[in-house]
């Protein structure tokens, strides 16, 4: 690939990063009561999805909230591995140290918007993202192998 490809690549990478923080902060202040609404909504969206994976009148309001926390960090925790440039364990360590900051940051978003915290979301935030680390590496890995094979 060219240089310019790269560097297009990297802004991109950048940006979608900046974005989803940008998501995941901003839905941090909004008010409870339309927090609830709009959970409430992607709830019934995606009931039926979810039956079929946990069983029928088991999905409610606060597992899909808690599936949201945990699949936003995910992608978190998948944008920021893939933004280092090196593929070492430390790089990985590194990308979940971020996204624990970022699951904190959250957090603390919501206290000074009186929406309260919990150390379980954190907790939940920093598996996403863990989650999210490991599967960009084994598909970095997976690439690596892939490429070689074909050299």
């Amino acid at each position: 690939m060219n240089a310019r490809l790269i560097r297009g690549i990297r802004v991109a990478q950048w940006l979608f990063l900046l974005l989803t923080l940008a998501f995941i902060w901003g839905n941090s202040c909004i008010p409870v009561a339309v927090s609830d609404e709009q959970s409430k909504t992607v709830t019934e969206h995606v009931k039926p999805q979810l039956e079929a994976a946990v069983g029928k009148g088991k999905v409610t309001n606060q597992l899909v909230r808690k599936l949201a926390h945990f699949t936003e960090f995910a992608a978190l925790g998948f944008q920021i591995l893939l933004l280092r440039r090196e593929n070492t364990p430390l790089s990985a360590a590194r990308a979940a140290e971020l996204g624990f900051f970022a699951a904190f940051s959250d957090e603390s978003i919501q206290v000074l918007s009186n929406r309260g915290a919990q150390i379980t979301d954190v907790w939940l935030d920093t598996a996403g993202v863990a989650f999210g680390v490991l599967a960009a590496l084994l598909l970095r890995f997976l690439y690596l192998r892939l490429r070689r094979k074909k050299e």
